[in-house]
């Protein structure tokens, strides 16, 4: 796989979630990103953590986020942080 397919969501680790904050934040930086990013990258976003989650791959997500993120990031933190950005996400689709 092909982890540039995910510049979008390395993009938020990298600059809304960064290797300074605790998990406890996510929510927050999930809230912010999507009132302070244009459109199109908001869309990107949204189709790349959908990719993600429906791939379930914690090696994926775990390889997007120090490659393109600059953090590292547990397994099972991995699983963790991308459901809670497509439930955030996605909650009002349904």
């Amino acid at each position: 796989m092909n982890i540039q397919e995910f510049n979008t969501v390395g993009y938020f680790i990298k600059h809304y979630f960064n290797w300074s904050m605790n998990y406890s934040d996510l929510e927050s930086c999930i809230e912010d990103f999507l009132m302070r990013e244009k459109k199109e990258d908001i869309k990107c976003f949204k189709k790349e953590i959908e990719t993600l989650y429906m791939l379930n791959d914690s090696d994926v997500i775990r390889e997007v986020s120090y490659k393109l993120g600059d953090r590292g990031i547990p397994t099972n933190k991995a699983l963790d942080m991308i459901s809670l950005l497509y439930i955030k996400i996605f909650k009002d689709k349904k």
